[in-house]
């Protein structure tokens, strides 16, 4: 996962919270100081009894806790571009003493991991790499094939955008399996799966070797 599709997660989680304001992404807004643009991932606008609040989202999309530095950082954003709240939602939580701070100013700290983010963007259809651990494998390749009979088939596959390991899953005889990149199995059904740089590729009906 990219720190881009984290961002889009959070701004999704935002825009599905039922009656929580204007939510608009990637949003450049003046310094009311400088006038000088500034980035905001996520800008929540409330009206409240004939009152406009501003919200800032900060998404934090770090392999280790987020220190109390990075709280100020968004403390800072929020008081340069007028927010009256600032939010920090972090994949990987927080230090004590970047609650601490975050709690003495009334910043609020949000727990989205991962996995959380890439269901929000990929729903039901993503595995987490067990080959490298850094990205997600996308189950986007699937098709049907009827043979001659009447019988059909169909299945489910997909490669990580990183490492290009596989995912499989046939239908008919359950299997769900891992492939290395270049490497290859035969499933239950006698079918022969390939991860190559081209996809997930399937052989029908041939007979593993090692039989």
């Amino acid at each position: 996962m990219t720190w881009q599709e984290y961002q889009e997660a959070v701004a999704v989680l935002y825009e599905q919270a039922d009656g929580f304001g204007n939510v608009s992404r990637n949003v450049m807004a003046p310094d009311k100081i400088t006038g000088q643009p500034r980035q905001i991932d996520v800008l929540i606008e409330i009206e409240a009894k004939g009152h406009p609040l501003k919200m800032i989202v900060d998404a934090k999309f770090h392999a280790v806790p987020i220190d109390v530095r990075e709280v100020e950082s968004v403390l800072a954003l929020a008081d340069a571009v007028g927010a009256n709240k600032a939010i920090v939602v972090a994949a990987n939580g927080w230090t004590e003493p970047a609650k601490k701070k975050a709690d003495h100013v009334g910043c609020d700290l949000e727990l989205l991991s991962v996995d959380e983010a890439l269901d929000l963007i990929v729903p039901d259809k993503w595995k987490m790499c067990p080959s490298c651990d850094a990205d997600c494998i996308v189950l986007d390749q699937e098709g049907a094939v009827t043979f001659e009979g009447g019988a059909w088939f169909w299945w489910l596959a997909g490669q990580c955008r990183g490492c290009k390991c596989a995912r499989i899953h046939c239908q008919d005889c359950g299997l769900k399996a891992y492939i290395e990149l270049h490497a290859s199995m035969v499933c239950g059904c006698g079918h022969r799966w390939s991860s190559t740089d081209d996809g997930v590729t399937i052989a029908f009906f041939e007979v593993d070797p090692e039989w």
